[in-house]
C-alpha cells in the first residue's frame, strides 16, 4: 500500500491524479458497510404477551455486493428471519430483517442483541421490550372469602379465571428462587395469608427434597394447597419444579442449577 502511495508522486500530474481516483475507489471499497437506519428497536408490550415483532430496515449505498453471511445469536429467545445465507445485498438497495422477540413470562425492561455478519464487517443490534407490569386491584374481603371457598371445593381454581393472573402466569420461564416467589411466596409470605396457609421461612433448607416433591408435585387433598405439577392440572414443568426442589431441599446449596 505505502509502494503505490509513493508511486503517484514520481509520476506526472495527469497519471496522478488517475492513480488518486483508483487508490480513492480502493478505499470505499475497503471501508465498504451495510447501512441500518436503527441498530435499537424499542417497544412496548402488554402484561401475559407471549411475544414481540421488530424490524430493522438497511440498505446497501455502496458500489458492490455485500453478503450477510451469518448471526451471532446468543439467546433462543431470539429469532432473525431472513432468507437463505449467504444472503446477498445488491449495491444501492434497501431491505429488512424482522426479528422475533420471545417475552413469555417476562416482565419490566427485557432486552437481547445479536451480531450480523456480513462480507463488509459485523454490526451488533438490539432489541428492547418494555413489558407493563400488571396492575392488581387490592381484594377486598368478600371476593377473599368467596376465592377461599372455591379454593376448598377444588384447590386447582387458582390456576384459573382472574386467579390465574397472579398464581399462573407469573410462573412462566421463571426456575429456583425467583419460581419460588412467584408460584410459593406469592401465599406463603403474604402478611394477608390465609389462617390455613402455613408461612415457609422456617422450612426452608430444613426438610427433604422427598417433603417438597409430595406437596409441590400433588398438593394435599381437602386443602388449598393444590399441585403445581401440569400433571396435576398446575402450571409447572418437571424442570421447573426440579430447580424449586433444589433451591427448598435441605440437601441443596441455595444456587440453582
Amino acid at each position: 500500500m505505502f509502494d503505490l502511495i509513493r508511486s503517484i508522486f514520481s509520476y506526472s500530474i495527469q497519471p496522478r491524479l488517475w492513480m488518486i481516483c483508483v487508490l480513492w475507489t480502493f478505499c470505499q471499497d475497503m471501508m465498504a458497510e451495510l447501512q441500518w437506519d436503527l441498530t435499537t428497536l424499542k417497544t412496548e408490550a402488554a402484561h401475559g404477551s407471549q411475544q414481540a415483532a421488530m424490524t430493522f430496515t438497511f440498505s446497501n449505498p455502496t458500489a458492490a455486493s455485500i453478503d450477510i453471511e451469518s448471526f451471532e445469536i446468543h439467546c433462543g429467545c431470539v429469532k432473525v428471519r431472513h432468507p437463505e445465507l449467504p444472503w446477498t445485498i445488491p449495491p444501492g438497495t434497501m431491505h429488512s430483517l424482522p426479528v422475533d422477540l420471545n417475552i413469555r413470562g417476562k416482565k419490566g425492561l427485557f432486552h437481547q442483541d445479536f451480531v450480523v455478519m456480513t462480507s463488509a464487517g459485523k454490526v451488533a443490534l438490539i432489541v428492547e421490550v418494555d413489558i407493563e407490569d400488571p396492575v392488581r386491584r387490592p381484594m377486598s374481603q368478600e371476593e377473599r372469602l368467596r376465592n377461599k371457598q372455591s379454593s376448598m371445593e377444588d384447590a386447582r381454581a387458582i390456576f384459573k379465571g382472574e386467579c390465574a393472573s397472579c398464581h399462573a402466569l407469573p410462573t412462566k420461564g421463571q426456575y429456583g428462587p425467583t419460581l419460588y416467589d412467584a408460584a410459593c411466596g406469592i401465599c406463603h409470605d403474604s402478611s394477608k395469608r390465609d389462617p390455613a396457609v402455613p408461612d415457609l421461612k422456617d422450612k426452608i433448607k430444613k426438610e427433604s427434597r422427598e417433603y417438597w416433591h409430595q406437596w409441590i408435585v400433588n398438593g394435599k387433598k381437602g386443602s388449598l394447597m393444590p399441585g403445581f405439577e401440569k400433571s396435576q392440572g398446575g402450571p409447572l414443568s418437571g424442570s421447573q419444579i426440579s430447580t424449586l426442589l433444589h433451591y427448598l431441599s435441605a440437601s441443596s446449596s441455595a444456587k440453582v442449577p
